[in-house]
């Protein structure tokens, strides 16, 4: 194992190590081999600042910003608020973190190593750089994490290719044939799959489409159903007052789970906007494992026909849902087996109610969505049962004095350099003397 410290901006920087593994850069910390490529597990985007009178934006300063890179991390846990209002970390994790993304690096090479997004239904595209509609900030994650990224149109396939391992269908806008419901499917039941879906509601849907873009039958045999339907909240405290982002902070602390666990201790909500319900079925001889992640507030409701309905709505307490309602839910298959157990190798699902979750514009923003997001590729990905080492915690000491007591303390500490002084001047001047 080599350790290297590189300088991306100097002229001694070694070229051919930073060509070998495309790195061009700074503030990164980055685990590598020849045989596996890398997977980057810090990194920190310097910015100049952000202007104070932009009303857009929030401003942050650079210690506000290297603190949420390093929260984002994963180097330190349960972070509590300190004496002076600042979160400060308990635990630190950083040898876990490492030893996972070596374990993972150095073990069997993965031949399936590509994320593909679908395209050919006006989805999201990995390649957008925009705020409100790209995905770039969420390739990005999936690259830190070694995978590589690209689209697929299934219409044009008759297989998904060797090297899938995920395939993230993100606000499709028109309805997946039955071709291309079957590919989905055999590569979650047969192949081990791993499908990330952020579905939006919409307005402009047809009498002839099919619910849920026509995915609705693929989810309901994994538990999940996925209503056309909107999360309507009357309470203007959950809407942020600048952007008007909805805030989703209820979680269930019946059924807690490690993608939202850190979320939940720390009290963060999620920014979204106009979402869609996400429930699982709840059956006690299930094959699948599911969860609920996170809900909208309780004074909300699920609006049946929304498009339909008079503003504000009144709630119909036949065909609405009540609040909180669901909106990021999972589902996997259970382990039957040690192989199985052992190796990971299950299929899972991943729906989340509202696509701008994972968006340029809130991944940038917000460091709970980001979180999020690397909470959810990880969990896909299977990184997360790799390796478990208890995290150390973090020494702190704290001195409480007042302001005579610390210039007391300060005189007191001045005594033996001042002595050691006068004692130089005095063998200085004894040697003169002499």
């Amino acid at each position: 194992m080599r350790v290297y410290r590189v300088d991306v901006d100097s002229p001694k920087a070694p070229f051919s190590l930073l060509e070998k593994y495309k790195i061009s850069e700074p503030n990164l910390i980055i685990i590598a081999t020849p045989q596996s490529g890398k997977k980057t597990i810090f990194r920190y985007d310097e910015f100049d600042g952000t202007n104070p009178y932009d009303l857009s934006q929030s401003f942050r300063s650079r210690d506000a910003q290297a603190r949420q890179a390093i929260f984002e991390s994963g180097f330190y846990a349960r972070w509590k608020e300190s004496g002076r209002g600042v979160l400060e970390p308990t635990q630190f994790r950083g040898e876990e973190t490492i030893m996972k993304a070596i374990v993972e690096l150095t073990s069997k090479p993965d031949q399936r190593r590509v994320a593909y997004f679908t395209r050919g239904h006006g989805e999201k595209s990995p390649s957008d750089v925009s705020l409100e509609k790209g995905y770039s900030e969420f390739r990005t994650m999936l690259e830190d994490r070694n995978l590589d990224v690209s689209t697929i149109d299934l219409s044009l396939l008759n297989d998904l290719p060797d090297d899938a391992k995920f395939v993230i269908i993100a606000d499709p806008k028109g309805t997946f044939q039955d071709k291309e419901i079957s590919m989905l499917r055999k590569f979650l039941n047969h192949e081990n799959g791993r499908i990330l879906i952020a579905i939006d509601p919409v307005e402009e849907i047809s009498m002839l489409d099919r619910p849920a873009f026509g995915l609705r039958p693929l989810l309901k045999e994994w538990g999940i159903r996925c209503h056309d339907m909107v999360i309507y909240d009357p309470s203007k405290e959950n809407f942020d007052i600048f952007s008007g982002s909805y805030s989703l902070r209820t979680y269930s602390k019946d059924q807690s789970h490690p993608v939202v666990e850190q979320l939940m201790e720390q009290e963060m909500s999620v920014q979204t906007d106009r979402s869609r319900p996400v429930e699982i079925e709840r059956k006690q001889d299930s094959e699948f494992l599911l969860n609920e992640l996170i809900y909208s507030s309780k004074t909300s409701w699920a609006l049946s026909k929304w498009r339909e309905r008079e503003k504000p709505p009144i709630k119909n307490t036949l065909l609405d849902l009540d609040g909180p309602v669901p909106v990021i839910a999972i589902s996997q298959k259970r382990k039957t087996s040690d192989f199985q157990r052992f190796s990971g190798s299950e299929g899972k699902l991943a729906v989340i109610g509202c696509s701008e979750i994972l968006s340029n514009q809130f991944l940038k923003k917000y460091s709970s969505n980001q979180l999020l997001g690397q909470n959810l590729i990880n969990w896909l990905k299977g990184s997360e049962e790799l390796l478990d080492i208890p995290p150390k915690s973090v020494n702190e000491f704290n001195i409480s004095m007042t302001k005579s007591e610390f210039e007391q303390w300060l005189y007191s500490l001045s005594i033996v350099p001042a002595s050691i002084a006068l004692l130089g001047i005095f063998v200085g001047w004894l040697r003169k003397e002499l």
